[in-house]
């Protein structure tokens, strides 16, 4: 018996997921998988079901941060796409799963900056150690399959991995089964970013 949890559209900070929602768009935020966590079962799997092309990538890492201190067995499956911000809440799964049609997407966090020259060295060694963190989370997940300098070269590249791709890589762990789960909304390209400051355009 499993609790299900969609993580759909965007990844959202807790103050930010009510203006996304406001405008009409799909947003999931912390407090979501808090609370979901929350009223899950004593002892019983926690799914999360991943449809998402990313979003904030500090409302990911605490995402990430709050599965793995999860006190029940949670499980991720990609119906769709766990891309970029997406893809580091994946990482905090005991179990990580794809359908066989599912993708990961993983990519250098960006950033939207505005000032003098000061201002934009600050955002690169922003940039740099949100980096560094997004390979920590893929590295523990991956135990050993790729190196690190091997993830840090997929996300200069921008790198879309199908299912078999993210089992050889060991961002995920296994392929579910065609029948399993339920059918994935359609995702839009539009919809894959990897913000870590300030509201993506």
């Amino acid at each position: 018996n499993r609790m299900r949890f969609g993580l759909s559209g965007m990844i959202a900070s807790d103050e930010d997921a009510p203006i996304w929602r406001w405008f009409g768009f799909q947003a999931v935020s912390p407090a979501d998988i808090r609370n979901a966590l929350a009223q899950n079962p004593a002892g019983e799997e926690f799914v999360l079901e991943f449809n998402s092309g990313g979003g904030s990538v500090y409302a990911g890492f605490e995402m990430y941060s709050v599965l793995r201190a999860a006190t029940v067995p949670t499980r991720g499956e990609v119906q769709s796409l766990a891309g970029s911000a997406a893809s580091v809440v994946l990482a905090g799964v005991d179990t990580a799963a794809a359908s066989p049609v599912g993708q990961v997407m993983i990519h250098l966090p960006s950033t939207l900056t505005e000032g003098n020259q000061i201002a934009h060295r600050q955002s690169t060694q922003m940039l740099d150690a949100v980096t560094n963190s997004i390979i920590a989370a893929y590295e523990s997940k991956c135990r050993g399959k790729t190196s690190r300098d091997a993830l840090r070269r997929m996300m200069d590249r921008e790198t879309f991995l199908t299912a078999q791709e993210a089992l050889d890589t060991g961002l995920i762990d296994e392929i579910m089964e065609a029948d399993e789960g339920t059918p994935a909304p359609a995702m839009s390209a539009a919809n894959v970013m990897n913000a870590a400051g300030g509201l993506p355009d």
